[in-house]
């Protein structure tokens, strides 16, 4: 699980806490999870699973105790630039965990390396609670983001209203956070459920899918995390040309 240290001056920022939680990943929980993948034992990796669920808690959970504090996390999230068109209030949609799931399911034989036969045959009740999932996120999401959408705007009206009013840099600075000071409980709330929605998407698709194919989903979903952190892929998305 991710470590927290403390300095005599406060816990340590959001992004250090963010570089030890994928240091941990990558070097650690990954490592382990796919030694228990080719013992194919269900008990080990049953542990592992568990083991890396509650890594992934644990940093969501360092997302909200963060927003507390900082309401502009929900524009300047941590992380390398590459993940910016991915991101929604601070991490990756939690789209992407569905959709992670969705591929595996339509090309089971991705992951044959490890349990061939883990997504060939889909349950139907499988299939109906991925459904309920998505229809979920398809209310959720744009009932979040409303509400993103109406405390950006008191604070860009704030702002706007007492900007011709100040005077040099300090003046500007308090309003500016006179003006985060009024709306961050509102931004605060956003983020928290948006946080919430992402924690509870991952243990909605962890609770109804097996050990087996919890193991292949949390791999590659640790893979994504761990792949923008890699040089090379990063090079190759500032270089990407938008065709229209």
């Amino acid at each position: 699980m991710m470590k927290k240290k403390r300095r005599s001056r406060g816990i340590i920022p959001l992004k250090e806490l963010y570089e030890q939680w994928i240091d941990t990943l990558k070097r650690t929980l990954l490592p382990d999870l796919r030694r228990a993948m080719l013992a194919s034992s269900a008990n080990l990796l049953s542990t592992h699973v568990h083991h890396l669920h509650l890594h992934f808690l644990s940093y969501f959970h360092a997302l909200d105790s963060a927003s507390a504090a900082a309401a502009l996390l929900l524009l300047h999230p941590p992380g390398p630039p590459p993940r910016l068109p991915l991101l929604w209030l601070g991490d990756f949609h939690p789209n992407l965990l569905t959709n992670l799931l969705r591929s595996l399911l339509t090309n089971p034989h991705q992951s044959n390396y490890f349990f061939p036969n883990a997504w060939t045959h889909p349950s139907p009740d499988l299939t109906a609670r991925i459904e309920q999932i998505e229809c979920g996120l398809r209310l959720m999401v744009p009932s979040v983001a409303d509400r993103l959408r109406q405390a950006q705007a008191g604070f860009v009206d704030r702002v706007a209203v007492h900007w011709g009013q100040c005077d040099g840099r300090e003046e500007v600075s308090r309003m500016i956070g006179a003006a985060l000071g009024a709306q961050g409980d509102l931004l605060h709330s956003v983020f928290l459920d948006a946080n919430r929605l992402r924690r509870s998407v991952l243990s909605e698709i962890l609770s109804c899918v097996d050990v087996y194919q919890a193991a292949l989903f949390l791999e590659k979903l640790a893979q994504f995390y761990v792949g923008f952190r890699d040089g090379d892929l990063i090079r190759e998305f500032d270089h990407c040309k938008l065709h229209l």
